[in-house]
């Protein structure tokens, strides 16, 4: 059988100038080739799910998670920070007071979450230069070039609140004052405390209001109660007012305890009459002031026969004798009331008869 002839399509005429270039042929891969191809990727795909299945599932996670944390951290967020207010370069002579706001002010800041967690809201301040300022009040703008140190450099201040500082210059002040121990509580019964400062005057620097209208300082409290034997301490002293600075800060206290005297006055006391038999004295009864240890002289009471008149020697007629107290130490008569008294001395009776 004769079969029959194929035409082939004539081939198209070159271009002019392309000489006897040889035409490009496209390479045709075989559908039977593609095939053979998505079988072989599928089958490897398989086989490598197949083992350490779940390492490979772990890892995309992993992966997942590192992608997602990146993306998140680098994003711009906002962090508030309190940041106190550091004063620099005042004039001399003068001394900040009334500072608003005082305890410093609230910094918004912008940028990557990484680098917002690295500022240390410990050691970064505001920082504000008033040495172009003079006596009275001051009001000075706070911004971004007052931080200190600067912030890294992808990050912002956006806000800071309050945005204006307030504060007063005064004439700065410096005396020499006393110091005064105060005492706190009771000694023991019967005794009081005498204290002595070391030293006993002090350096009081601070702005001319406060300064001037101190008189002395004074320490913390030092406790004696129920306290009699001596005692040394050392004390700190109390605040004089704001900005007001003492040097030294602190002073030693020497406290000593000493017997508490009293006085205690003895009514209508009876005379007793020593060595005057049948003599009478007139006033009979005394009024007697004694001074003494309250410990002794607290619950003690006049014996009978202290207070006397000696008439020993007297002869007879009216005589002033001085009232005579006997008492036992540490007592002391401060006063007698009289402090002398008539006493009368009779002749004996003669015997009678021839």
């Amino acid at each position: 059988m004769r079969l029959p002839e194929v035409h082939r399509p004539p081939e198209p005429a070159a271009a002019p100038g392309e000489g006897n270039r040889p035409r490009r042929r496209r390479l045709r891969v075989p559908r039977r080739t593609w095939a053979r191809t998505w079988v072989w990727l599928r089958r490897r795909a398989s086989e490598t799910l197949r083992y350490n299945t779940w390492l490979k599932i772990v890892s995309l996670l992993l992966a997942c998670f590192l992608w997602y944390s990146i993306n998140e951290l680098e994003r711009d967020a906002e962090r508030l920070v309190q940041l106190p207010v550091a004063i620099r370069k005042v004039p001399p002579g003068l001394i900040v007071t009334n500072l608003s706001p005082a305890k410093g002010a609230t910094v918004t800041l912008r940028g990557p979450r990484t680098i917002l967690d690295s500022v240390d809201d410990g050691k970064t301040r505001l920082v504000v230069d008033l040495s172009a300022a003079t006596e009275g009040k001051v009001s000075v703008d706070l911004n971004s070039a007052a931080l200190a140190p600067e912030l890294p450099r992808r990050l912002k201040a956006v806000r800071i609140s309050p945005a204006r500082l307030d504060a007063r210059l005064e004439r700065l002040a410096k005396r020499r004052l006393p110091v005064r121990a105060v005492l706190a509580g009771d000694p023991a019964v019967g005794y009081t405390a005498a204290e002595t400062v070391t030293p006993d005057h002090v350096e009081v620097t601070g702005p001319a209001s406060i300064v001037d209208a101190l008189k002395d300082v004074s320490t913390r409290r030092v406790d004696v109660a129920g306290l009699s034997s001596p005692l040394e301490r050392t004390a700190l002293l109390a605040p004089a007012g704001d900005f007001v600075t003492l040097v030294p800060d602190r002073v030693r206290v020497a406290v000593k305890f000493e017997e508490k005297l009293m006085s205690q006055d003895f009514k209508r006391v009876p005379i007793a009459l020593r060595n005057g038999a049948g003599a009478k004295v007139t006033p009979a009864e005394v009024t007697v002031s004694v001074r003494g240890p309250e410990l002794v002289l607290h619950d003690w009471k006049l014996p009978d026969g202290a207070v006397f008149v000696d008439a020993a020697g007297l002869t007879p007629g009216t005589h002033e004798v001085p009232v005579q107290v006997d008492l036992p130490a540490p007592l002391e008569v401060t006063a007698r009331k009289p402090d002398s008294v008539r006493v009368v001395v009779t002749a004996p009776k003669e015997g009678g008869g021839a």
